[in-house]
């Protein structure tokens, strides 16, 4: 089981802080085994003891299971080669932080709504509940039950059964790329992900870039680990390209899936040598875009809350004067 992405930002930042100060990274461990996040303590002991055997961190890391991303271990292994290791965890912990904060921002945006939605659900079935009937049937507490917190736990599991079905249709080669394009197609969420998706690949790029690695590697190995199989095609698609026929931006382009300012600002890169600063303004304008777009989701949620609850209101309406009219009906008949 990974680890939350607010420890790994504290615990990166915590081990990042300390090589920086010229600690090396056996005693930078030791100490974080007593400082870093109470969940995290037995498996920072762990890496301690195989560092200590002169295994490297990011070894260590990947003999750990799958508690620590590919993304992460890649990143440190990189780092470390280079001898930057402090600047790689340190873009680890901001990368973890800023992740935390969206997913922190997104929760307490959708509490409202949900409370909102909750209450509809119970609200629109008390009076039946205190008139004792329903159509001229008794409504009892089982039944009350039934129609609230029976239909709140069946929408729990679809919406649990769709993200099941999401994350595997993602791990199959040919449809991962196909959904995560309708994704895109998602007013707002869509370019939401994607933007978030971009920020890290290109900066993973610029890190792996600074740690000395050439552009195709830093090409493949952030395209392998950032989790877009969308740009992962398009990286595949680019390679036979790059080198041989194209400038790298030129073969970019040739895909279709990255925007235009990637292009130029790649294009720029290379005639100018600047490709370091080009990547770090580029990161930095995708990170901003994708936290502004977080921000719209979060002003929709209580509107699309509104609607929802609107017509479950006005569905419950029509079904209880249906119902009521039915009885009506039948004693007139009698």
């Amino acid at each position: 089981m990974r680890f939350s992405s607010k420890n790994l930002a504290a615990f990166y930042y915590q081990l990042g802080t300390l090589i920086q100060a010229g600690l090396p990274i056996q005693s930078a461990l030791v100490s974080a085994r007593s400082t870093a996040p109470r969940s995290m303590r037995r498996v920072v002991a762990e890496l301690s003891a195989i560092v200590d055997r002169g295994v490297p961190l990011s070894d260590a890391m990947a003999q750990c299971g799958k508690r620590f991303a590919s993304l992460d271990v890649h990143t440190i292994g990189m780092t470390e080669r280079s001898g930057t290791l402090d600047v790689g965890l340190l873009s680890l912990s901001r990368f973890y932080e800023n992740r935390a904060a969206a997913r922190s921002k997104l929760i307490v945006g959708s509490l409202y709504p949900v409370a909102l939605l909750i209450a509809a659900v119970f609200i629109i079935h008390v009076p039946p509940l205190f008139l004792g009937a329903l159509g001229g049937k008794p409504y009892t507490i089982l039944d009350f039950l039934r129609d609230t917190v029976g239909v709140l736990a069946g929408l729990v599991l679809i919406a649990w059964l769709i993200v099941r079905l999401v994350r595997w249709l993602f791990t199959v080669p040919g449809l991962n790329v196909t959904l995560d394009r309708l994704l895109l197609a998602v007013p707002v969420f869509g370019r939401l992900r994607f933007d978030y998706a971009l920020s890290q690949w290109v900066s993973s790029i610029r890190l792996t870039l600074a740690a000395g690695v050439g552009v195709v590697d830093a090409l493949e190995s952030a395209s392998r680990t950032i989790p877009s199989p969308l740009i992962a095609d398009a990286y595949r698609r680019a390679v036979p390209l790059i080198g041989s026929q194209l400038e790298v931006s030129q073969a970019l382009a040739s895909t279709g899936v990255f925007p235009d300012l990637v292009i130029q600002f790649w294009a720029t890169g290379e005639k100018s040598g600047r490709m370091d600063e080009m990547l770090e303004r580029l990161a930095q304008f995708y990170e901003d875009r994708w936290r502004r777009s977080l921000d719209q989701v979060v002003t929709w949620l209580p509107r699309i809350a509104y609607g929802l609850v609107a017509a479950f209101v006005i569905f419950q309406i029509f079904k209880t004067f249906n119902t009521y009219l039915n009885a009506y009906n039948t004693i007139l008949g009698e």
